[in-house]
């Protein structure tokens, strides 16, 4: 079962978060670093950055944020602003972001949206609608933050998006962003009928009542909120307690931090700009090098490592290696041949279309050397996209041939169109349960990857194909969705496959990792 997301929605200017209503009159908050690390500990399920004046230097800060994000929180991070090319994205999913939110080009340049699906993968492109009333029941798409108007219908546009590609909808309402009045429910409701991808919305929550509204009289996926978290309202574990009580699944996070909120108070508007100018910061551009890929000691050179991450050009490399680093493990990016030969340790990431994954193993001639070393013996993990190179073939986008080192197939999500389930959406985003395969009579996952996890636990999920192994036998976790048991942890021999993203899945998923280095000794 697929639980709704509660998101903490960032929007940056400069160093900073900021907060306006209806996208203007903007106060600063605070720090993006501390606020998303203390978002993180409160249980929140997902982060979306928003950089509300995108520009070359801006986006610089911008990827630096997500760098030094990606290093103290284990969660899905999204990000959005000034993204105009390919290569735009393949930069923000190597410094750690998971997906990407486009807008203002995809108005311009709706073939975007096609190209980065084609690449990258569909779950990994959110397309963010700002909507602002222009009529009775019409809302027009607005872009730069609210402040371009498109001549776009915003419930066309949405259909037009996923039949382009997109994985995923940021539906934010302009009229009630930072009022903390309430979602527009007929907004919501017009593009949720229209939808089959998951749907976010943001704009208006002002209390908790809002959520249970919102999320029980549409078909939404995850409600972002900024003004609400930013001011304390009311904390994440307070939103989720409450959902819970009303029936809604939900992801089980334990509060780490304690948080005072009062749903009474109120900023004072005449003291608006002080409270701003205290927050304000003159940080410098601090560049650091994105392509910095392993730990040196203090003398420059490169420490022993314990695992060694293959490239494949579109991995979220950073939020690997940060996860294995977090658990007191030195990981290293693998690159050429020679690399892969001296690893005693492999792991392959990713994200993106299977086609574009095994070219990039291939042009860097790194597939004989995975096949030579899981021969000897040595540890493999795939993960992801990684998990599903692993098997023989792939019908994502035609026939593609695969590793071959777990015989099986990987294919496509049942079409929501075929299946009859409330809330079914593919791409498969967001946190489901572990369990065991209903078909495997006395599975246990002792001595597996799995040993340290209780069933039922929730991980983080971005796909639209899954593999299946010819033997059941090498199946040892599966999820439902939609009505559809598959395989999510497969195992053979030194090979461990998983679908999910243990290096996003919080303290769940960072257990996972240390049960794969305790059991081959790392």
């Amino acid at each position: 079962m697929k639980k709704v997301r509660i998101i903490a929605r960032l929007d940056i200017k400069g160093p900073n978060v900021i907060k306006g209503i209806q996208f203007e009159c903007l106060r600063v908050l605070g720090k993006p670093d501390d606020m998303a690390e203390n978002y993180f500990m409160q249980g929140v399920d997902e982060l979306i950055y928003l950089d509300t004046v995108a520009n070359l230097y801006q986006r610089q800060k911008l990827i630096n944020m997500v760098k030094r994000a990606s290093e103290r929180v284990y969660i899905p991070i999204t990000i959005g602003g000034g993204i105009r090319t390919l290569d735009d994205i393949r930069e923000l999913l190597k410094v750690g972001a998971d997906k990407v939110v486009i807008n203002t080009e995809a108005t311009k340049n709706p073939e975007l949206i096609r190209n980065a699906a084609n690449m990258f993968g569909s779950q990994c492109v959110v397309v963010s609608v700002e909507a602002k009333r222009v009529g009775n029941s019409k809302w027009e798409a607005y872009a730069d933050h609210g402040r371009e108007p498109t001549g776009l219908d915003v419930v066309e546009w949405v259909k037009r998006a996923q039949e382009l590609g997109a994985g995923e909808i940021l539906l934010t309402s302009v009229d009630a962003d930072g009022t903390e009045g309430g979602f527009d429910m007929e907004l919501i409701r017009s593009v949720s009928e229209v939808v089959s991808v998951s749907l976010i919305v943001s704009g208006g929550a002002g209390s908790i009542a809002d959520f249970v509204q919102c999320i029980n009289e549409c078909n939404v996926d995850g409600v972002a909120a900024g003004s609400m978290f930013h001011y304390r309202r009311c904390s994440i574990k307070e939103v989720k307690e409450e959902l819970h009580k009303k029936g809604f699944p939900v992801r089980h996070s334990l509060s780490l931090v304690a948080t005072d909120t009062d749903p009474q108070w109120k900023y004072d508007i005449a003291n608006y700009n002080k409270f701003t100018l205290n927050q304000l910061s003159d940080e410098t551009l601090n560049t650091h090098n994105i392509n910095e890929e392993y730990e040196q000691d203090n003398s420059g050179h490169i420490k022993e490592y314990d695992v060694g991450v293959v490239n494949c050009g579109i991995n979220n490399l950073r939020s690997v290696i940060n996860a294995f680093k977090k658990i007191g493990k030195v990981a290293k990016w693998i690159n050429t041949p020679e690399e892969v030969l001296s690893s005693k340790c492999l792991v392959i990431p990713g994200v993106g279309t299977f086609e574009h994954g095994m070219n990039a193993l291939t042009d860097k001639g790194l597939i004989d050397p995975i096949r030579e070393k899981v021969k000897e013996g040595i540890p493999l993990l795939g993960i992801c996209l990684g998990m599903q190179f692993l098997f023989s073939e792939s019908n994502e986008f035609g026939i593609h041939k695969g590793l071959d080192l777990i015989p099986g197939r990987v294919v496509p999500l049942k079409q929501p169109s075929k299946v009859v389930v409330r809330g079914y959406k593919v791409p498969h985003i967001g946190w489901s349960e572990l369990q065991k395969p209903s078909y495997g009579k006395g599975i246990t996952w002792k001595d597996t990857i799995l040993e340290d996890t209780e069933p039922e636990s929730d991980v983080y999920f971005a796909h639209s194909f899954y593999a299946m192994p010819d033997d059941q036998r090498n199946c040892v976790a599966t999820v439902e969705y939609g009505g559809q048991e598959f395989c999510i942890v497969a195992v053979k021999d030194n090979i461990v496959a998983i679908q999910f993203h243990p290096e996003k899945s919080g303290s769940v998923g960072l257990n996972i990792l240390k049960s794969f280095c305790k059991q081959n000794n790392l």
